[in-house]
């Protein structure tokens, strides 16, 4: 079976007539290639962490990384009620782990 289907692509592949393959380039073209990517192994490797940074997908990663982690270490890291200050002159109250519009404390009065 997959002979045949690699028969049916060499037929397809060498009914057409290799053209535009110039070949007194060729030995350029390979040391050009050899010379890009040995410079490409020399950069340091800030550098390429650099360049991983403008990728989106990694972007995407770290925000969700950021978030998993940050949610599961939320519980482990919150002030008890004696670090809680009593006198809220700014009104920062809304920003601490007890707050009454955090959702976890709505879920917890909701039970």
């Amino acid at each position: 079976m997959i002979h045949k289907m690699l028969n049916r692509l060499l037929t397809m592949h060498f009914k057409e007539p290799a053209t535009g393959h110039k070949l007194d380039r060729l030995e350029q073209d390979v040391w050009r290639k050899i010379h890009a990517a040995s410079a490409e192994m020399v950069q340091p490797w800030y550098d390429k962490m650099a360049m991983a940074f403008a990728v989106p997908q990694f972007h995407m990663a770290s925000l969700a990384m950021a978030l998993v982690i940050g949610i599961s270490a939320s519980p482990v890291f919150t002030p008890g009620p004696a670090a809680a200050s009593n006198d809220d002159v700014l009104g920062m109250s809304v920003f601490t782990a007890q707050s009454p519009y955090l959702s976890s404390n709505l879920i917890e009065r909701m039970k």
